[in-house]
């Protein structure tokens, strides 16, 4: 049987790697766009920031889904009208599905989050 020469054994992982950073960028968090001043508001900047470190790993880059539930469809307002709603699910988590984050996120994080999921990804 032949024996695998050293250098491929090396450079395999290496290349397994590095192909898994590249598709990791390409699933980036949409971009927050500036308002017709040209500005762009921090609170959102802070919610994409957020989202992408603590969200999108379940619900996906877009909200489109995943294991976590779909959040790009206007849905969201429909089921929690009420952000104090919204705050209490993300914080203190809900059911089997949705775990709770006050021990990651402050209260102006999560709703920076919620301000970038209804102006960004709706």
């Amino acid at each position: 049987m032949p024996r695998t020469p050293f250098y491929l054994k090396r450079i395999i992982p290496i290349i397994v790697l590095l192909f898994t950073f590249i598709s990791c960028g390409v699933s980036a968090s949409p971009e927050v766009q500036p308002d017709e001043n040209g500005s762009i508001d921090p609170e959102l900047l802070q919610g994409r920031e957020v989202w992408g470190i603590h969200c999108s790993s379940c619900h996906g880059a877009s909200g489109q889904g995943g294991r976590g539930k779909k959040l790009n469809n206007g849905e969201l307002a429909t089921s929690y009208p009420d952000q104090t709603s919204l705050i209490s699910v993300i914080q203190n988590g809900k059911g089997q599905g949705m775990p709770a984050f006050s021990s990651k996120l402050t209260i102006d994080e999560t709703e920076a989050v919620i301000s970038y999921i209804f102006d960004v990804l709706n």
